[in-house]
């Protein structure tokens, strides 16, 4: 299967399972070797994207005097800016991750998702760890959950950096008032935790009302 097919399916089926709705969420994956990453375009319906709508970035060794990224990457980032289509605003999101020296030699997927049980159970107004969903139901068969994501403006710095501190070492966190970003060479494995999560903070929800 092609990268950007991977991509537009995994995207696909985010929305069928109403695990994002018609604008939100975005997916990126590097081949392994590869000095470059795809990721949805922002601002395309994701029930209906195509592999037109996944937009090709290279990283490369950025030059601190006139990259325009923060210091905490590495690498700038370079795409087609004539195409019809752009990078998610999310785009550092993804790249604070794919860059990693641990995913280089790897296929590596991040997906940002908008499940909206995993919302409301880490909270609106008060917040408690997603994690904390194992207390309850210690036999959960998923991937490691780390810290939540304080939440920050979307297509932030500060939103991209506080998801690598959180997420690098961890297969899924949540993003408080947002969301939550996952992260591994298996797509089927990353559907499977976010759809399990998401089923299981549901009965949370429904038992404590």
């Amino acid at each position: 299967m092609s990268s950007k097919k991977h991509i537009v399916d995994t995207m696909r089926k985010l929305y069928n399972n109403k695990l994002i709705s018609i604008r939100d969420g975005n997916v990126s994956f590097k081949p392994k070797n590869k000095p470059y990453f795809y990721i949805s375009a922002g601002q395309v319906k994701k029930n209906e994207i195509t592999e037109d709508q996944v937009v090709q970035v290279f990283f490369e060794k950025r030059d601190p005097q006139i990259s325009n990224i923060p210091n905490g990457s590495k690498y700038d980032l370079v795409f087609d800016i004539q195409s019809s289509y752009i990078p998610s605003r999310e785009i550092y999101m993804h790249s604070y991750l794919q860059t990693m020296q641990q995913c280089f030699h790897i296929d590596n997927f991040v997906v940002h998702a908008h499940p909206p049980n995993i919302i409301a159970y880490t909270g609106i107004h008060t917040h408690r760890e997603l994690c904390d969903i194992k207390l309850t139901f210690p036999e959960l068969n998923v991937g490691q959950i780390g810290n939540n994501v304080k939440y920050h403006d979307a297509g932030s710095y500060g939103l991209a950096y506080n998801c690598f501190q959180n997420l690098q070492e961890h297969d899924i966190v949540a993003l408080e008032r947002h969301g939550t970003l996952s992260m591994g060479s298996d797509i089927d494995k990353i559907m499977e935790d976010i759809e399990t999560l998401e089923y299981y903070t549901d009965i949370e929800l429904k038992t404590t009302k």
